[in-house]
């Protein structure tokens, strides 16, 4: 699937506590949730001042090519300059040691470890950074585990300032409400649209938008893993002709009473992530260690079908993820599940418009 999958260790008490009454046309007290969810964009956003000046360096990694509206001569001068271009030694440090896919759009913050505990440890720590200086020091000491010089040399590269916490928490709240004006309006077989638009049915977009908006908000404060232009593990396995683990179910558990209530939301709940926002296979808690047997047991033998088709490295990476989200999950008593469309919390400041 083009575009962004990822893997959350999934709260199930959050979808219980927050999402049902919402649904329900209840009232909750928001002040935990928003007060963690600021905090956690502000971790994001410090440690992601490390993962930009990476990235620059990458990107100033290629020799400069000619400028815009270049001449015969000047075209041919760039092309013979790149035969000698050498990036500085900075930047080769980058390029031998970073690993863009895992270190910096991967893994739910700067983090360097090789084993699963560690990389889980890692996240917990990062959560526990009380002030931003104490998240820095952690990205520090990770970017020394790949090269002391690196650790010394590279500056932390600020990018936009993040939106005022006030304003923060005024988006976190309206798509709070936003959740209950919709199933009122599904309740009254109301149409929903933005602004002077006629709208859908409001039923017709519940039943596709809630689970993703309700992730979508989970996922301002727990921390998940990122794949881009892949599927998911039920898709995975299958191409790779391995059983689809049983224990991969539909996300009916998280919705039970919005199921209840709205029919038509149970049967449009499915395993494979398929659109540009969209939910697919949970696993109960209580199910996550089944699923690390799973990978345990099949993970090589999906690795070599992909490898087949010149994908091995890239599966590798991301059964490897996969791993440690699930890890992290059974070590905090979580699910797990698989979305599309969702980035970190310091990169998307307000709930995007519906799809």
């Amino acid at each position: 699937m083009k575009g962004t999958v990822s893997f959350h260790p999934v709260d199930v008490a959050f979808f219980d506590e927050t999402i049902a009454p919402l649904v329900a046309g209840g009232k909750i007290d928001p002040e935990r949730f928003v007060a963690d969810a600021i905090g956690v964009r502000k971790t994001h956003w410090q440690v992601r001042r490390f993962s930009r000046a990476i990235e620059a360096l990458r990107a100033a990694a290629e020799p400069p090519g000619p400028g815009a509206g270049a001449g015969l001569w000047e075209k041919t001068k760039a092309y013979l300059e790149r035969f000698d271009w050498r990036p500085d030694d900075l930047t080769r440090r980058v390029l031998d040691r970073v690993d863009p896919d895992l270190h910096l759009a991967g893994r739910p913050f700067l983090i360097t470890e090789i084993s699963t505990p560690k990389v889980v440890e890692t996240v917990d720590r990062y959560r526990a950074a009380s002030v931003p200086r104490a998240a820095e020091a952690i990205a520090k000491e990770q970017l020394a585990r790949l090269d002391p010089d690196l650790a010394r040399d590279l500056a932390p590269e600020d990018g936009l300032d993040l939106s005022a916490d006030l304003l923060h928490r005024s988006d976190l709240l309206a798509a709070l409400t936003r959740i209950h004006e919709l199933a009122a309006a599904a309740r009254a077989d109301r149409a929903w649209g933005d602004g002077d638009a006629a709208g859908k049915p409001a039923r017709e977009v519940l039943r596709d938008e809630l689970p993703w908006r309700a992730l979508y908000l989970h996922a301002r404060v727990v921390p998940f893993w990122i794949a881009r232009d892949v599927d998911g593990l039920e898709t995975v396995a299958r191409a790779a002709r391995v059983p689809a683990p049983e224990m991969m179910v539909p996300a009916w558990r998280l919705f039970a009473a919005a199921c209840d209530e709205f029919a038509e939301l149970k049967s449009t709940l499915h395993l494979e992530v398929k659109g540009s926002r969209d939910v697919g296979a949970f696993v109960a808690p209580d199910d996550v260690p089944k699923l690390l047997d799973f990978l345990n047991v099949h993970g090589a033998r999906i690795i070599q079908a992909a490898a087949r088709e010149g994908e091995g490295q890239a599966c590798a990476t991301l059964l490897r993820k996969i791993r440690e989200c699930a890890a992290y999950a059974e070590r905090h008593g979580l699910g797990y599940i698989e979305a599309s469309g969702l980035v970190p919390p310091d990169l998307d400041d307000a709930e995007p418009a519906s799809a």
